[in-house]
């Protein structure tokens, strides 16, 4: 009002208008299925080549993800009162150019969401809301920061992401801060506080433990090590040293790679002539394609082994190609030998009408898993609420791992794959092959001197 306003304009009462905008029903609910705003959850049409090794991602390489989904729960005939429920966000946060694996991740997601609705998990609808916030280790640390911001102020509860270890530690005070919880992929053992959860794509100590465990069961006692500078080189580094010392695993030779590594042959011609019988590496993945022509150069084919990052067999069928000769971390259990994983990916057949059978697939399953079971269990949908659900998640059925893996949570627990989790394959020929899950045994077992034969003491 203005001081021209008159007398009684200035004593009209103001009405308050509507703040925010009134939720909106799609129209798509069915009483007998949940069903989803899209078809499918990227601008992809044609897949990869469905004909292609089973292993490899199954999107296209500069694929983007639609941007909101709302996936409906089945109505089973009820019909609502007053205003439509407005859906309960979470979050995707995109942190890496996953190259053929987006569509793979966002279909999973949706995919979770639909069956947990479907089995009457929970009962409103919820939004989908994906961020492409690339960052580290190749991109600035503040558009991940920001990202995340970005689905807080959307208003998830949850959110699912990011993926790499340095985008994790880089998040973590951002996740406390903001009090909306965080269920990353890092194996990192330093990601952790009130709101960071991991759903872990590997554990980095247990990945160089392994290793080291590997090189000695195959008897190889010499290796050249390999470590990649970042969040994560530390504890590789350490905890291979460590165990490959525990084993009896002597390295000849230890490199520690920058950003842009050089002089792969020059190192590996090194290694060779010291008597290196095995090569370990542990990093990030993108040093692989060096390997590949350096191996190639020195016409070497050494046995090898490497962490999660042999993972990104699926990234591209460049990179799968990069990784011929490799063992490496997995999480895939032994094939056909995971219930919970072939019974998903018929169902993700049947739902996107095409085959997928890669790790993220059954990662993003998984995580998302957990994301609404965590909404389920809080008492009203809010982030300090989810955070408690989230805690509540016993022995959840994992498409991951073996068929003894399974997902728990606890109050200062956030790590949620138990058992066999972590698997080890070799990429030869082609071919993905299972090498075995990682079950360690006590020394003791095959060593004790109570197991040797008695003997008399000498008589004097």
């Amino acid at each position: 009002m203005s001081e021209q306003d008159s007398p009684q304009e200035r004593t009209a009462p103001r009405y308050a208008e509507r703040l925010f905008p009134a939720p909106v029903d799609h129209g798509i609910a069915r009483s007998d299925r949940a069903v989803s705003t899209v078809e499918r959850g990227t601008d992809t049409v044609t897949y990869n080549d469905p004909d292609g090794r089973w292993y490899e991602g199954g999107g296209r390489i500069g694929e983007k993800a639609v941007e909101s989904i709302v996936v409906y729960p089945p109505t089973r005939g009820v019909v609502s009162q007053g205003d439509p429920f407005e859906p309960v966000k979470i979050g995707i946060l995109v942190d890496m150019d996953l190259g053929q694996l987006l569509s793979d991740w966002v279909d999973s997601t949706i995919l979770a969401v639909e069956d947990a609705l479907n089995e009457g998990v929970y009962d409103r609808p919820v939004e989908i809301i994906t961020a492409d916030a690339r960052g580290l280790p190749r991109e600035n640390y503040l558009k991940v920061r920001r990202g995340y911001q970005k689905l807080v102020d959307d208003g998830c509860v949850v959110v699912l992401g990011p993926m790499i270890s340095d985008n994790s530690l880089n998040l973590m005070d951002t996740a406390n801060r903001t009090g909306v919880s965080c269920i990353g992929w890092t194996g990192s053992v330093k990601f952790a506080g009130d709101y960071c959860f991991t759903v872990a794509n590997g554990d980095i100590p247990t990945e160089s433990v392994m290793g080291a465990n590997w090189c000695a069961q195959q008897g190889h006692t010499k290796v050249g090590f390999f470590w990649e500078k970042g969040s994560s080189g530390d504890t590789y580094s350490d905890y291979f040293r460590t165990a490959a010392q525990n084993v009896g695993v002597e390295i000849v030779k230890e490199v520690s790679l920058g950003p842009n590594p050089k002089n792969f042959q020059e190192h590996l011609e090194t290694m060779r002539a010291q008597g290196a019988e095995a090569i370990v590496y542990m990093g990030y993945g993108y040093s692989t394609f060096r390997f590949a022509q350096a191996f190639k150069a020195l016409d070497w084919d050494p046995p090898r082994f490497m962490g999660t990052a042999f993972m990104f067999y699926s990234n591209s069928n460049a990179w799968a190609e990069g990784l011929e000769g490799w063992h490496g971390v997995d999480q895939l259990g032994e094939d056909g030998a995971n219930p919970n994983y072939e019974a998903m990916v018929r169902r993700f057949e049947a739902r996107f009408g095409r085959v997928t059978r890669n790790v993220v697939v059954a990662l993003g399953y998984d995580t998302a898993r957990a994301a609404i079971h965590g909404i389920a269990n809080a008492t009203i949908p809010t982030p300090e609420e989810v955070r408690l659900g989230l805690e509540k998640i016993k022995w959840m059925p994992c498409t991951n791992g073996g068929p003894g893996a399974y997902i728990t949570f606890a109050p200062y627990d956030h790590r949620g794959y138990k058992g066999d989790f972590l698997t080890i394959r070799e990429l030869r020929g082609g071919e993905l092959h299972f090498r075995g899950y990682y079950r360690p045994q006590w020394p003791s077992n095959t060593q004790s001197p109570l197991l040797a034969p008695q003997t008399k003491p000498d008589e004097d």
